[in-house]
């Protein structure tokens, strides 16, 4: 009869996850011990929960399946659940399998015991524990399906260790096939004739646009309706940004002419977003009183929760999108095909401005020039928070070919754990992992994994202009020429690769990042490409100086 931990993998691969992250932990000592006898799916060993964690979500936004991370009771479940309010921010199928003492111990205070329905109540969508051995396999197929179901979040397994280790006769649960939620044709209908009366429309368009059938259908209904593009903060790739009726990545300070072209539209149609307060709404200054606002998503509780709409639709944005189509566009105007080229003109004028001098680094943005030219089209590219992303959200051109990952909750730490996992899941392509010397030293020791993994398709750029550059530029925008505590001393990081047996490169003026990121894009090993950044001009579109003025 096999164990509780022998049908918790079977079930797993059952619901066709084939990998999972962790820091081995005492609490699952016989879930390892199953794999080492029959490797059913590869269990990555990573250096921190932290960093399992994000890698397990970056898998899940490659790949549509819940990521699946392993870690120990108590610190290791607290270490992992930056993730867990990641997953839920951004709405990514995440479960958690956390280790807890044994049941007999269980409410007793026991060392590293903690209740997890409490710790976890405000995240995850549920938790779930393994009571007895022979629900495994009932618990963990609910746990996956609850959090790829719905908007899509993260679910918490609590598995005591001598449930774990004790024989079940739980069967394996198969994976359901997931309904699609579709528009009724009345609302599609509803849709159409409010664009076609429109003068002024906007899509905004979030992370539920997983597919490359969903992306295909978004890009055919901005051409059939001419409706410019907005996608939300980390998913620019979801349509080409060159493409003419792109308008900019929203979020809470984007730029002038972006910020118009929201703040001007007269219809809003949201999807495959959750429209929460914050990224999507450009720190709650849209929709005004005056814009009305159509809003598609697979949950109905989502809907139209932060702000009043005109309509509400319960569907997969796919589906949408593809019902949307199959309507009788009308022949666009010369004034929809000018308020498209206003859009579009919105984006350009700063994804294109020269860039700026600086005396005391690099500007950034001259990196993100150089990627232009040498990031593959069907890369990988994962972003840190911190000010320096400002240069790659935009002004670097995101295919719909490309995947970006990044933390819709602002997380500093995730890009190269999430680097990592990219590389591992997609050997075949380059993974370009954009971090700050902050969030670099969150998380860089998980280059270790990648190192063990035989990983040679990452390449890592940092942003070192040893300080914490969001908080600098609060800081100076609120208390002007007293910075405190955000200054950094940082490591060489060209030199921290080699250490990892990884490649260092240093950019240190804008006629080095065309050689250097041409030679990083080549190499058969990781490489971290050090660039030596301008704290003065702290991001695109600020400088110190300026902020001190005002």
């Amino acid at each position: 009869m096999p164990t509780a931990a022998k049908v918790l993998l079977d079930t797993l691969v059952a619901h066709n996850i084939d990998r999972a992250f962790c820091v081995p932990g005492e609490s699952y000592l016989s879930v390892m011990d199953e794999l080492h006898g029959d490797p059913v799916l590869d269990l990555v060993t990573c250096r921190h929960e932290g960093g399992a964690a994000w890698m397990a979500l970056a898998d899940a936004k490659l790949t549509g399946r819940a990521g699946v991370v392993f870690a120990s009771r108590g610190p290791g479940a607290t270490n992992a659940s930056i993730a867990a309010h990641s997953a839920e921010q951004g709405s990514f199928p995440l479960v958690l399998m956390l280790g807890q003492v044994s049941t007999g111990k269980i409410g007793k205070h026991a060392t590293q015991e903690i209740n997890y329905s409490k710790t976890f109540s405000d995240m995850a969508k549920s938790v779930e524990e393994v009571d007895v051995p022979d629900r495994i396999g009932e618990i963990v197929a609910r746990a996956i399906r609850i959090a790829e179901s719905g908007t899509p979040g993260p679910v918490v397994v609590s598995l005591p260790t001598d449930v774990l280790a004790t024989e079940s006769k739980s069967k394996i649960v198969a994976r359901r096939k997931a309904a699609t939620v579709r528009p009724n044709d009345s609302d599609t209908a509803y849709v159409a004739e409010q664009i076609a009366k429109a003068k002024r429309p906007i899509m905004i368009v979030g992370g539920r646009l997983v597919s490359t059938e969903a992306r295909r259908a978004l890009l055919a209904a901005s051409e059939a309706w001419g409706i410019p593009v907005l996608p939300t903060y980390v998913h620019q790739d979801v349509f080409p940004n060159d493409h003419p009726n792109y308008g900019g990545e929203l979020g809470i300070r984007p730029p002038k002419g972006v910020m118009e072209t929201a703040m001007n539209a007269d219809l809003i149609i949201a999807v495959g977003t959750k429209m929460g307060s914050g990224m999507a709404t450009m720190g709650d200054r849209i929709p005004t009183a005056d814009q009305r606002v159509i809003h598609v998503y697979p949950d109905e509780g989502a809907i139209g929760r932060s702000f009043d709409i005109d309509l509400g639709i319960v569907s997969n944005a796919g589906a949408f999108l593809e019902a949307l189509n199959e309507q009788n566009a009308p022949e666009l105007t010369s004034e929809r095909h000018a308020w498209l080229a206003s859009a579009h003109k919105g984006y350009t004028e700063f994804s294109e401005a020269p860039l700026r001098n600086s005396e005391d680094g690099l500007e950034f943005g001259h990196v993100i020039e150089a990627m232009k030219t040498h990031v593959p089209d069907d890369a990988v590219v994962t972003v840190d928070a911190g000010s320096f992303s400002s240069w790659l959200h935009h002004r670097y051109p995101f295919k719909s070919t490309q995947n970006l990952l990044g933390s819709e909750c602002g997380a500093m730490g995730m890009s190269i754990p999430a680097g990592v996992a990219a590389a591992i899941r997609h050997p075949e392509r380059r993974v370009v992992a954009v971090v700050g010397d902050g969030g670099a030293l969150m998380s860089a020791y998980e280059l270790a994994t990648a190192m063990a993994s035989g990983v040679k398709n990452l390449c890592i750029v940092i942003s070192n202009n040893n300080a914490y550059g969001t908080i600098r530029f609060h800081q100076e925008t609120h208390y002007p020429g007293r910075p405190h505590a955000t200054d950094l001393v940082n490591p060489d990081f060209a030199v921290l690769a080699q250490a990892f047996g990884a490649k260092g490169l240093v950019i240190e003026t804008p006629d080095q990042a065309d050689a250097v990121m041409r030679e990083a894009m080549s190499a058969d090993v990781p490489v971290i490409v050090e660039a030596r950044t301008s704290l003065e001009n702290v991001d695109a579109k600020n400088t110190i100086s300026e902020l001190r003025a005002v």
